[in-house]
């Protein structure tokens, strides 16, 4: 009896705990302890998944240093000022980017809710690479705790470490029919999930869309996933610096140990007769994987607008500006932190990594078969085809192999913690009292995106993710990026602009700076994403005009991305309408007064002036001459 009641006295502190937990109110917005934490957040958001998988592939595309040096001018004359610009723009106002557009310039206040749909759409299949990590993190320490049994995805057929092709298919084999569960008709063997039961054959309609049973342990790794980024989220991100820690570094020393290995395993032995996979003998000196990746076509740079794009587009996903997260991370600064120096910090980590992966995955991929490079291209999926089959080509594969997905993890899993952690920013930013049950909302977010992101977990899931991978920031970025500069530069005023950078956040702008910062957001930047706009266009124009002449069935799934890649424009559009609409109601139509919505209101300034409006603070520290309406 004694044992029961001290049962029932632990449950009662239990949920005494999480009761207390779920109702404590979160405090009001602060800052960051140090700059050294407020780069380190921006390092984890910006450098990601993208810079190891996209940004290599890219390299393979337009070989080498032909698509470096491209990036590289993009990163200068586009990446570098607009990341400028959102770090600015976030450590000013000190609020989500909803609020800080529709403070900025109230026409045009969709931008921020348009960010927002972009980084919850994100966030919904970007977590799901983060539940196929930690399948292969488990299928992993089936092996890794036992060093001569094979990893899951291996095969008998594979008879030697060489044989690069073998591992290659069977690894493919496992991703697609295993982790997938797409069409199994093409396996020519068993295949077995982690609890060793024999995958089944697929129904007649195994692959279309919600055809097909969940993968119950997909959606536990994806549940499991969710909850480490609650956690972390609950805790509060400005209190997660030992993570991130971890998480930012982490990724460098692995990849330096596959760096190591690639090189040490250069000079085949006479017994190893390494294949790509048309079966022809390939080099592996040093010397071979340096100038494979240092190969440069200077005709194809000036000749093909395609390598530009690409570049250009890199640029804006790898640095994750436009989708809110920059100006979020930047709100909790101190609002004198040397932004400049962040920017430069993380710009050019940004690029090293970026450039770093490029070598490492090209010393890597050399020896597998490029072929199958160029039949995935600019596909996720590589990073759990490729590298699975390259660790099983290693002496204990299994630890290995555990060791590469932590890294897979750690390099995700920053990224969508900052991701998740801007919406709900923007949730507490826009409505106050739910900061009273902080730790409820956030729970109730992830598990809203949790539910959203299960249909991924069918067998149809694989066209889902493609669908939102490539919908959801298709023509919204770029127009984002562009209205974003146009607002800055020509509605606010460049020199006001230059003005709050100096004055309030205290950042020294040499002559030099200065005029680049004109040149870039008054004339280079606008041109280019402009002219990167409209050639999106184009593509999908061509897109929809290929599929109109092969006859190609336009399903709901199609209807669907073509609604996400173009929904930004649509909440901008409807939200200056509704902005607009309302202010004729309001004041009738006039010229002066429809002009209104368009400048700056009181509220766009610092969140002490914001906090402070009383007799003793008045409005001293706002700049004169710019705030024409008497606030929101």
């Amino acid at each position: 009896m004694s044992i029961l009641l001290y049962v029932k006295e632990i449950n009662k502190g239990i949920l005494k705990f999480f009761r207390k937990r779920l109702t404590a109110p979160l405090p009001e917005r602060g800052t960051f302890k140090n700059w050294k934490v407020s780069v380190l957040s921006l390092i984890a958001y910006s450098v990601g998944l993208g810079n190891f998988w996209r940004f290599p592939y890219l390299c393979f595309k337009h070989k080498g240093l032909t698509f470096v040096i491209p990036y590289i001018i993009a990163m200068v004359f586009i990446g570098v000022p607009i990341y400028f610009l959102e770090l600015a723009l976030g450590q000013y106002v000190s609020l989500a980017p909803t609020q800080l557009f529709s403070y900025m310039c109230p026409a045009l206040s969709g931008i921020g809710y348009g960010m927002i749909l972009i980084i919850f759409a994100v966030a919904i299949y970007y977590n799901m690479m983060m539940a196929w990590s930690l399948y292969y993190l488990v299928a992993s320490l089936n092996t890794s705790l036992n060093s001569t049994k094979p990893t899951l995805w291996e095969t008998g057929n594979c008879t030697s470490n060489a044989d690069t092709a073998c591992h290659l298919a069977a690894s493919k084999d496992y991703f697609m029919h295993v982790v997938l569960r797409t069409s199994t008709e093409n396996i020519t063997e068993n295949r077995w999930d982690l609890r060793g039961n024999i995958i089944d054959q697929p129904t007649e309609n195994g692959g279309d869309l919600g055809a097909g049973p969940i993968h119950v342990e997909m959606v536990f790794a994806l549940a499991a996933a969710w909850f480490l980024i609650f956690v972390c989220l609950a805790k509060g991100v400005r209190n997660t610096s030992k993570v991130l820690i971890f998480t930012v570094f982490y990724p460098y020393v692995i990849m330096a140990f596959i760096n190591v290995w690639s090189v040490s395993n250069s000079t085949p032995s006479p017994k190893a007769n390494h294949t790509d996979g048309n079966n022809n003998s390939i080099s592996l000196q040093p010397c071979y994987l340096l100038q494979n990746f240092l190969e440069i076509n200077w005709t194809h740079i000036q000749a093909n607008t395609s390598v530009w794009i690409d570049a250009s587009a890199q640029v804006i996903y790898s640095l994750g500006i436009a989708q809110g997260g920059i100006t979020t991370i930047a709100s909790y600064n101190k609002i004198n932190q040397n932004i400049l120096r962040d920017t430069i910090i993380v710009c050019l980590l940004d690029s090293f990594t970026s450039v770093y992966c490029a070598y490492v995955v090209s010393s890597t991929f050399v020896c597998m078969s490029k072929e199958f490079l160029k039949n995935n291209e600019n596909s996720p999926y590589l990073v759990f085809i490729v590298f699975p089959a390259l660790v099983s080509g290693i002496g204990n594969g299994g630890l290995w192999s555990l060791l590469f997905f932590i890294m897979i993890l750690a390099l995700g899993f920053d990224t969508q913690l900052m991701g998740v952690e801007t919406v709900m920013t923007a949730l507490f930013d826009e409505w106050h009292i739910l900061r009273q049950r902080y730790v409820a909302v956030i729970a109730a977010c992830c598990f809203l995106l949790f539910l959203l992101g299960i249909p991924m977990t069918m067998k149809g899931g694989k066209e889902i993710f493609d669908m939102l991978d490539s919908s959801s920031t298709k023509h919204s970025l770029l127009l984002l990026c562009l209205l974003e500069v146009v607002i800055v530069a020509y509605i606010y005023g460049y020199k006001k602009f230059i003005k709050i950078i100096k004055a309030e956040l205290k950042v020294w702008v040499p002559a030099p700076l200065y005029y680049f910062w004109g040149l870039t957001w008054l004339c280079l930047t606008p041109l280019s994403l402009l002219v990167l706009l409209g050639f999106s266009f184009y593509d999908e124009y061509e897109v929809w005009e290929n599929m109109s002449k092969n006859n190609c069935d336009f399903d709901g799934l199609f209807y669907t991305g073509l609604t996400l890649s173009f929904s930004v424009f649509i909440i901008v559009s409807l939200r200056a309408a509704f902005i607009l609409l309302k202010k004729w109601i309001k004041d009738g139509l006039k010229c002066e007064n429809m002009s209104q919505t368009w400048k700056a209101t009181s509220n766009f300034c610092p969140e002490y002036v914001r906090n402070g409006r009383d007799p003793d603070f008045g409005n001293s520290h706002l700049p004169e001459g710019e705030f024409t309406c008497t606030g929101v």
